[in-house]
C-alpha cells in the first residue's frame, strides 16, 4: 500500500503552521489551510476546534467533547470554550470583540473569553473550509496537542509547555515514535526562518507551535484504523452534519 502524507497543523497567529509528514517531517507555514490540503496530504489532524455549536443543543455536544479532553489530559485551563459558529464568521469578517462576544452571548446564553476570540479567525476558516467540502470531514480532524501527547507517553504531563522542561517532556514522548525527536524540532524552527516573508510577516510561531505540530504530525502518521477520539463511542455532529471529536492515538483509551 502506498504511504499517506499527513499533517499535524498548529495556528501560529496569522498562518498555519504544519509538519508534513512523507519520508521525513517537513515544515510549512501557509496563509490558509485550504491551500496545504489542496497540496496532496491525505490526512490532517488541526489544533482548532471542529464542529461548533450554534444553539443550546449543540452546545451540549461540543461541551461534552471539551470535558473528555480536559479529563484526558488534568490541565482544564489548557482547553478552553469553542465560540458559536456566527461569531466565528463575524471574527472572519474583523468585527471587534464586543462584537464577536455579543454574537455570541446571543447564540450560546455566555459570553467569550479573549482568548476564545483571537482563535475565533482561524476557527472560522477551518468550519467554512469544512463545510463546503464534505469530503474532507473524515480526514481533517480536530486534535489537541495536550490530549496527544498524553496518549504517547502513556502518563499525565507534569509540566506547561511554554517551559524548558515542557518542551523536554513532550520531546520525550516523541522518543520512539520517529527518528530523533530533538533534531526534528531544530530542522522545523530553522526551515522556519526561510518561510517567504509576507506570510512570515503574518505569524508569529513559537518553540512550543512547533512541537504542538510535531506531536499532532506524529498522531496522524498512525494508522487511521488506529486513532481513538474523545469522547469515547459518541458520534456527535453539528448542525452542519460536521463531525465533533478530538483525535488522537494511545495503547489504551483515555477515557
Amino acid at each position: 500500500m502506498e504511504s499517506e502524507t499527513v499533517a499535524g497543523v498548529d495556528w501560529a497567529g496569522g498562518a498555519w503552521l504544519a509538519v508534513v509528514f512523507d519520508d521525513e517531517p517537513e515544515p510549512r507555514l501557509e496563509p490558509d489551510l485550504e491551500t496545504l490540503w489542496n497540496d496532496g496530504v491525505d490526512r490532517m489532524l488541526v489544533d482548532v476546534p471542529i464542529g461548533l455549536p450554534d444553539d443550546p443543543e449543540t452546545l451540549a455536544k461540543r461541551e461534552a467533547v471539551d470535558s473528555a479532553a480536559r479529563s484526558a489530559v488534568e490541565r482544564p485551563s489548557s482547553v478552553f470554550p469553542v465560540p458559536s459558529r456566527a461569531a466565528c464568521r463575524a471574527a472572519v469578517a474583523g468585527a471587534d470583540y464586543e462584537t464577536v462576544n455579543e454574537r455570541n452571548r446571543a447564540d450560546l446564553d455566555k459570553g467569550l473569553s479573549r482568548q476564545s476570540y483571537h482563535i475565533a479567525p482561524a476557527v472560522g476558516e477551518v468550519d467554512a473550509f469544512l463545510r463546503e467540502d464534505e469530503a474532507a470531514r473524515d480526514r481533517v480532524l480536530e486534535a489537541h496537542p495536550e490530549v496527544c501527547f498524553r496518549g504517547l507517553t502513556g502518563r499525565p504531563l507534569e509540566h506547561s509547555k511554554t517551559t524548558a522542561p515542557g518542551v523536554g517532556e513532550r520531546l520525550d514522548a516523541l522518543d520512539g515514535h520517529f527518528d530523533d525527536p530533538e533534531e526534528a524540532l531544530g530542522r522545523v524552527c530553522r526551515e522556519l526562518a526561510e518561510a517567504p516573508a509576507d506570510v512570515a510577516d503574518a505569524a508569529d510561531p513559537t518553540v512550543d507551535d512547533a512541537v504542538d505540530a510535531l506531536g499532532l504530525a506524529v498522531v496522524a502518521s498512525r494508522p487511521a484504523d488506529e486513532l481513538r477520539v474523545l469522547p469515547v463511542d459518541a458520534n456527535y455532529r453539528d448542525s452542519e452534519g460536521i463531525p465533533m471529536r478530538m483525535a488522537y492515538w494511545s495503547a489504551e483509551p483515555l477515557a
